[in-house]
């Protein structure tokens, strides 16, 4: 925009000029002043010529710079994938990102930071110390080929770009183009790795559980719910409802009667493995589907369950069940199990 302003005054001024020593030259009869004016136009135009060429060429520098900024991003965006798979995003039901980090940082923060402290962090990997979830090993931290890793050095300036991207003040800054390279990613990842895609929705599902409910724990019965989206003022992650609570302990021998206080049918159904995007049925802990006729829990009805050893021992590092319903299996819910 600014090199267009520029260009128009130019072109104006150039106008102004001309026609003016054009007018004098044409007023004039004297062969000698004809002469003289007309070297004057010469020397004007040639004057006038080299700003234009300069402001032509400062825009042919700033299109280069933009298009060199934009291939960075997509390949760090490569970069990224590539290294940073270990609870580094998520992507939600609508195929968005969510929890995004990286080195344990949240790009905000990595945003914040001078571009030397950046390069810094992604150079070294350096992992955030504050961060919730640690590495279990150190060595497996993404790093620079100068510090015994992986990544070369551009790789590090085109991890550091891919960051800066979606920092739209930064963009703005230096005039690239106000567009997150962080958008692209999920559907970069459903092309190329589909079973990293899986994951990261997982993890993404795994976070809508929420703070642990331990009132539960000590309580022989218990009743949880089937409920519409904003029942109650409950927030359910799927439109067509959800458990609630969504997190909750319970110990072995605990019996769980959900009630269907939804107005649609429901099932109550434990899942195998940790694959939250395409989840398994594990009827064999509990299903409520063979005690309907349809199948399905009707609204107003309800499904018992007592916790058992085997639902202990499914998730032997945990002691979770993730439950979901068959029909809307972006319901999902948890128990973590105690003895």
């Amino acid at each position: 925009m600014v090199n267009f302003v520029q260009g128009a005054l130019g072109l104006i001024v150039l106008l102004v000029v001309v026609g003016g020593l054009l007018f004098i030259y044409y007023s004039r009869t004297n062969a000698v002043e004809k002469t003289g004016y007309g070297s004057l136009i010469m020397l004007a135009l040639v004057s006038l010529m080299i700003p234009a060429f300069w402001i032509m060429e400062s825009s042919n520098q700033a299109v280069a710079r933009s298009d060199q900024f934009e291939g960075s991003v997509k390949r760090g965006m490569v970069v990224y994938a590539n290294n940073c798979m270990d609870q580094c995003y998520g992507i939600d039901d609508h195929g968005h990102l969510v929890m995004v980090t990286y080195n344990g940082y949240s790009i905000q923060a990595l945003n914040k930071l001078l571009d030397p402290d950046l390069n810094r962090i992604i150079s070294a990997g350096v992992y955030n110390p504050q961060a919730p979830h640690q590495p279990a090993n150190p060595a497996s931290v993404p790093r620079s080929d100068q510090y015994n890793g992986g990544l070369l050095s551009n790789d590090v300036s085109d991890l550091q770009n891919f960051i800066r991207s979606a920092d739209s003040s930064y963009l703005k800054t230096n005039g690239y183009p106000l567009r997150n390279g962080f958008d692209d990613l999920p559907a970069y990842l459903q092309a190329q790795n589909p079973a990293q895609y899986d994951a990261a929705v997982t993890f993404a599902k795994n976070g809508q559980f929420g703070v642990l409910d331990t009132s539960y724990v000590d309580k022989k019965s218990i009743t949880l719910k089937i409920v519409d989206t904003g029942s109650n003022g409950v927030s359910c992650a799927s439109k067509m409802g959800c458990f609630t609570p969504t997190n909750v302990e319970v110990k072995v021998g605990t019996t769980i009667t959900w009630v269907n206080n939804s107005t649609m049918a429901h099932t109550v159904t434990a899942i195998t493995g940790q694959d939250l995007a395409k989840p398994t049925p594990a009827p064999q802990i509990f299903d409520s589907q063979p005690q309907f006729q349809a199948g399905l829990i009707p609204p107003g009805q309800s499904f018992s369950y007592t916790v058992t050893e085997a639902a202990y021992n499914l998730d032997p590092t945990n002691h979770r069940v993730i439950y979901f319903c068959r029909i809307h299996p972006d319901m999902l819910a948890q128990l973590v199990i105690v003895k």
